[in-house]
């Protein structure tokens, strides 16, 4: 009799839990705003801006001076602003590229020295890339 009456008081103190956490059987259902997608646009940096990594980077990697340096810059300037327009004229990726790297590669000729265009040749042929556009 002690054991029934244990029980029924253990079933007494367990059952208002558990009724408290069961979830509610028929809860009407909330409707859920769907948000559009964000649009992200992405910013077009300016070429002048996006040549200049490539070449502080040749400046550096060629001992390039002050002169030689501002006409780097414009040349790549000029190779970045050609690529934007062949994209923007929705050619294929790489439409236009080679053309690109050849016109980049004779401007460099002209502007380097031949020590400095045999250091650009090994640092490129070590990368396995060609000039950055």
């Amino acid at each position: 009799m002690k054991k029934l009456l244990l029980a029924f008081a253990f079933a007494a103190a367990v059952l208002p839990v558990v009724a408290q956490t069961a979830a509610p059987a028929a809860a009407p259902k909330q409707q859920v705003a769907v948000k559009a997608p964000k649009v992200v646009q992405k910013v077009q940096v300016p070429a002048a801006q996006r040549a200049i990594p490539y070449s502080k980077e040749l400046q550096q990697k060629l001992a390039l001076n002050d002169a030689q340096y501002t006409k780097i810059l414009a040349v790549n300037t000029e190779c970045i602003n050609k690529k934007d327009a062949l994209k923007q004229a929705d050619q294929q990726k790489g439409g236009g590229s080679k053309e690109i790297a050849q016109y980049r590669m004779e401007q460099y000729k002209t502007i380097l020295t031949p020590d400095q265009l045999a250091k650009l040749k090994a640092l490129n042929a070590a990368q396995g890339t060609k000039p950055k556009s």
